[in-house]
């Protein structure tokens, strides 16, 4: 009789495991459909996406999420990469790279009144009042507004009014005749009559006149700012965003370099002809010791969506070559601003799906709010907010609203496609 209840009890159990098991796994199942970033997180999950090599034409490439950081960590960074709201519905950059004691602003869009926004994010992370360099890419207003800003009694609210600023790298070529650019010289006088160097990208690309082009952002020569080659440079064009200043940052750890790019507004034709340099004989003939001290146009951890992911730029000859990990996008995501086309609102589906090819892992740091999309009546809010990407340990991502891709939004379910 023992021998039987035993069986019986044994049973049972084995019935009462199954049970819990099916439970398990059916709540496990259910919080992947529900939570997926718990879901990931509880398991330990990073987000990987494959590329078939039949749809991309390229080589099979892993996308793999950077882990979560926090605010209070960006403090003690490495180095740390700010991709800032600019305090209104306009598309417009304004890119805050640290490292110690040394800041660089990459543009200061995208209106005038976006400097007080501006500066209240920058004084936190810039404490001694001085800027070391400033990078102003183009003279549109949505890059170098805040740069100027607005009459505040005799002076300005402009950044380069409220900052020491020790050197300023501009753009060499511009045709505009707006008032914003004539305040922005304006402002870039009131620098140099206050000690500030001013360089011209060409400049700094030839290495004239005391300008370099790689610049080192800290005191072990690990990071460094570096200012690539543009035809537009030397040359006009009928579009003021092909005169963008080309910066790539290189941060060189242990075992390899890994690098951050920055085209401003680049077009296709810029990024083409920009591609084209690189590959040809002439810079291939250089040592290998100056393509190595330069690093140029490598695959890139990071890159900046050229044009606030317009279907104009990072064109699939750029894309191909620099192959980007994190794509950031500076833009008030779905806005009518320029165009009532809703695909072509930024980002565009066109770049979407040349930079899938490459990697999921797109952010954006604003969201229009539609009141009436074919009169252009909206607000903003944040997307992603103000997105950081800073090295410890490691590279890590924190946004100020939240970290979710682009791809996952409900905006871009309704209005994009994956290809």
């Amino acid at each position: 009789m023992a021998r039987k209840r035993r069986k019986s009890y044994s049973k049972k159990a084995t019935a009462a495991i199954a049970v819990i098991v099916a439970i398990a796994v059916i709540a496990a199942i259910t919080l992947y459909f529900i939570k997926p970033d718990l879901f990931k997180k509880i398991f330990n999950i990073q987000d990987t996406i494959v590329t078939d090599d039949s749809v991309t034409g390229n080589n099979p490439v892993t996308s793999v999420q950077v882990p979560a950081g926090t605010k209070t960590d960006i403090v003690g960074a490495q180095f740390s990469i700010h991709f800032l709201e600019l305090g209104n519905k306009y598309a417009g950059d304004s890119v805050l790279i640290k490292s110690g004691n040394t800041e660089v602003l990459i543009d200061a869009g995208s209106r005038t009144g976006s400097a007080t926004t501006l500066k209240s994010y920058v004084d936190t992370y810039c404490t001694d009042g001085k800027l070391e360099y400033v990078i102003a890419t183009h003279s549109d207003q949505d890059h170098i507004a805040a740069f100027v800003g607005n009459k505040d009694g005799d002076s300005r609210t402009g950044l380069l009014y409220k900052y020491q600023v020790g050197t300023i790298i501009k753009f060499n070529n511009s045709k505009s005749t707006s008032t914003v650019y004539k305040n922005f010289n304006a402002a870039v006088e009131y620098c140099k009559e206050r000690g500030t160097i001013v360089y011209t990208a060409s400049q700094c690309y030839d290495q004239t006149d005391g300008a370099t082009r790689q610049i080192y952002l800290d005191d072990d020569n690990k990071i460094s700012l570096n200012i690539l080659y543009n035809y537009y440079y030397y040359n006009f064009s009928t579009d003021e965003n092909n005169h963008s200043v080309v910066t790539l940052l290189t941060h060189q750890t242990n075992d390899k370099k890994v690098n951050y790019l920055f085209t401003g507004d680049l077009e296709k034709d810029g990024e083409e002809k920009l591609v084209s340099y690189y590959a040809s004989a002439n810079y291939s003939s250089l040592s290998a010791e100056y393509k190595t001290e330069y690093n140029v146009l490598p695959e890139v951890e990071l890159y900046k969506a050229g044009h606030h992911g317009s279907k104009t730029s990072s064109s699939a000859a750029l894309l191909s070559v620099i192959k980007p990990k994190n794509v950031v996008v500076c833009c008030c995501c779905g806005s009518p601003e320029y165009t009532t086309n809703n695909d072509n609102t930024f980002p565009t589906q066109q770049m979407i799906t040349n930079v899938s090819a490459y990697t999921e892992n797109i952010y954006v740091t604003s969201l229009a709010v539609i009141e009436d999309f074919k009169n252009k009546k909206y607000s903003a809010t944040s997307m992603n907010g103000n997105i950081v990407f800073y090295y410890t340990d490691g590279l890590k991502l924190y946004c100020s609203n939240n970290s979710t891709k682009l791809k996952d939004t409900e905006w871009f379910a309704q209005n994009r496609i994956w290809a």
